[in-house]
C-alpha cells in the first residue's frame, strides 16, 4: 500500500541456526564467514514522554535526537464527526486552519516560514484534523506560537470562508476522480454507513450547503482540553512544553473542559456499486471487521493483512507478490492486494482488486476463500513470514506527517504512546491461534463490497458466496 524501507526483524533467539557462506576475494581465494542465524533487533531508544498542561491540553513527544522537528497540533476530530445537517465540515474546516491572524496576515506567515525553511500544512483523517510544521530543531521558538495562534484563530472574515469553498470543491473532485480514493472513501461508507462511514471529502453540494456559523459550531464543540494534543516529533520536551503553556495562556479562554462525546462506529456491512463505463479499468473491494487499534488482538490484524499480502514486494516481482495467502488468485492481468484499516472503536480487513472485469469475479471468489482457509490453518512458516512483513510495513508507512498523527491516536486512546519497537515486539507475540480467530471471525461477518467499473462484468457480493 505504501512505500517501503528495511527494517531488521526481529526473531526468537530459539529460531537462532548456524549457516555458512563463502565469497571469492579478488585473488580468487575463497574466504568463507559464518552468519549466525537472523539477528535481534537492535536500535536506538528514542526519549518519549507524555505530559499534561495546566488547561488539561496533552503534550506528547518522541525525540531521536535528530536535527529536524515536527510539531502538530491535533483535535481529535474528523469526519466522523459530521453531522447530517453538515456533511464535509471537517474538510472544510481545515481548508481555512491557515488564514489572516489578528494583528498579522497570511502573506507574511507564509513569506517568515518560507524564509526560515519550514513547512506549515494542515491536514485532515476520519478522526483528526491537523495543522503542523516540519523545521530545523531551533526553530521550535517560532514554530509552536505560529500553530497555536492559526488553531485559535477566532477572526474568520465572510470573504475567507467564500474564498475557499471553490478550493475545497476542486481538492474534493481531484480526489474522488481517483477510482482507488473514490472505492476506499465508498467502502467504509457500505461498511459504516454514518460515523466512520462519512465520506472524507466535502463535495461540491456538501460545501454548497456549508456556512461559517457550521465551522463555528464545530470549534466549540470539538476543540476542547480531552481533544487536543500537541504533538512533537524529534522535539525535546524540556524545551516543548513550556513554549505550549506560554502559547496555551493566550488562548485559555477558548478552550473548553468538557467535550461532546461521539457516536460508537459498528460494522453493518452492504454493496455499493459505481458505474465508470464499458472501457473502464475494474476495481472490486472486499471489507470484514477487524479490531480497533486500541484492542490489544490489533497487532493480529496486521499480521493476518501481512500473511494475506498480495501486495509487490520486488521491483521484477510479480504484480501480487508470491508468498502472501492472495498470490495464487492473481491472475497476470488482475491483481489483487490486502489492506487492513484501524479506528479507535472499530476496524476493516479485506482485499482489493484491479484489473479484466471478466476476471474480477474468479479472483475475489479465490481471495475469499484464501481467507476463509486461515480461520482452519496457518502454517508456522507463515506466520514467521508475515511478522516480518507487518513490522516493515508499520515502519516504512511513517512518514513525518503520519508519525504524530500514530502519537496522537496513541495517547488520545490511552493516554500513552509506544515506538515501533514497541509495536514490533508486540506482533512478535501473535500466535496462530490468534490468526485463526480473527480470521473466522472477519470471514463469517457480512462484508462490505464496493464495485467500479463496467457494472454489467461485475459480480455483486452474493455472487461470491454463491
Amino acid at each position: 500500500m505504501l512505500s517501503r524501507s528495511a527494517l531488521r526483524p526481529v526473531v526468537r533467539a530459539a529460531q537462532s541456526q548456524a549457516r555458512s557462506y563463502a565469497v571469492l576475494s579478488q585473488d580468487h581465494s575463497a574466504l568463507s564467514y559464518i552468519r549466525r542465524g537472523d539477528q535481534p533487533e537492535v536500535a536506538p531508544k528514542a526519549n518519549k514522554t507524555v505530559t499534561k498542561t495546566s488547561a488539561g491540553v496533552t503534550i506528547a513527544s518522541v525525540d531521536n535526537l535528530g536535527p529536524v522537528s515536527t510539531v502538530a497540533l491535533v483535535v481529535n476530530a474528523g469526519s466522523r464527526t459530521d453531522t447530517a445537517d453538515a456533511p464535509g465540515v471537517a474538510h472544510f474546516f481545515k481548508n481555512t486552519l491557515i488564514r489572516n491572524t489578528p494583528g498579522d496576515n497570511i502573506v507574511r506567515t507564509v513569506l517568515e516560514t518560507e524564509l526560515r525553511g519550514d513547512t506549515l500544512y494542515t491536514a485532515h483523517t476520519r478522526e483528526q484534523i491537523i495543522i503542523a510544521s516540519d523545521f530545523l530543531r531551533d526553530n521550535l521558538v517560532d514554530a509552536v506560537p505560529l500553530l497555536f495562534e492559526n488553531l485559535f484563530n477566532s477572526h474568520f472574515y465572510p470573504y475567507e470562508f467564500l474564498h475557499q469553498r471553490p478550493h475545497v470543491i476542486e481538492q474534493a473532485a481531484a480526489s474522488l476522480a481517483d477510482p482507488t480514493t473514490k472505492v476506499l472513501d465508498s467502502l467504509h461508507q457500505a461498511a459504516f454507513r454514518t460515523g466512520l462511514g462519512n465520506s472524507l471529502f466535502a463535495t461540491a453540494p456538501a460545501a454548497k450547503n456549508l456556512k461559517r456559523a457550521h465551522l463555528q459550531d464545530f470549534a466549540a464543540k470539538y476543540f476542547t482540553a480531552d481533544r487536543i494534543a500537541v504533538v512533537g516529533n524529534g522535539v525535546s520536551h524540556n524545551d516543548l512544553k513550556p513554549l505550549v503553556e506560554e502559547a496555551l495562556a493566550k488562548f485559555q479562554a477558548r478552550i473548553s473542559k468538557s467535550s461532546t462525546k461521539t457516536e460508537v462506529s459498528k460494522f453493518k456491512g452492504g454493496e455499493i456499486r459505481i458505474e465508470a463505463g464499458p472501457k473502464s479499468e475494474s476495481h472490486f473491494a472486499v471489507a470484514f471487521p477487524s479490531v480497533a487499534y486500541t484492542d490489544a488482538s490489533y497487532p493480529a490484524a496486521l499480521v493476518l493483512r501481512a500473511i494475506l499480502d498480495g501486495s509487490k514486494r520486488l521491483k521484477w516481482g510479480n504484480a501480487s507478490g508470491s508468498a502472501g495467502a492472495l498470490a495464487s488468485a492473481a491472475t497476470p492481468k488482475t491483481v489483487v492486494s490486502a489492506f487492513e484499516a484501524g479506528y479507535s472503536d472499530a476496524g476493516i480487513i479485506g482485499f482489493y482488486v484491479q484489473g479484466a472485469a471478466d476476471e474480477v469475479k474468479g479472483v475475489a471468489a479465490k481471495s475469499m476463500s484464501a481467507l476463509k482457509g486461515l480461520a482452519s490453518k496457518v502454517s508456522e512458516e507463515a506466520l514467521a513470514r508475515a511478522k516480518k512483513v507487518a513490522i516493515v510495513d508499520a515502519e516504512a508507512a511513517l512518514s513525518r506527517d503520519t508519525q504524530v498523527q500514530e502519537i496522537a491516536k496513541q495517547v488520545f486512546a490511552t493516554g500513552n504512546l509506544q515506538t515501533t519497537a514497541d509495536l514490533a515486539a508486540a506482533i512478535n507475540k501473535v500466535t496462530v491461534a490468534d490468526i485463526q480467530k480473527l480470521a473466522k471471525s472477519a470471514s463469517s461477518a457480512k462484508p462490505a463490497v464496493v464495485a467500479y467499473g463496467n457494472l454489467l462484468k461485475l459480480p455483486y457480493a452474493d455472487d461470491l458466496s454463491a
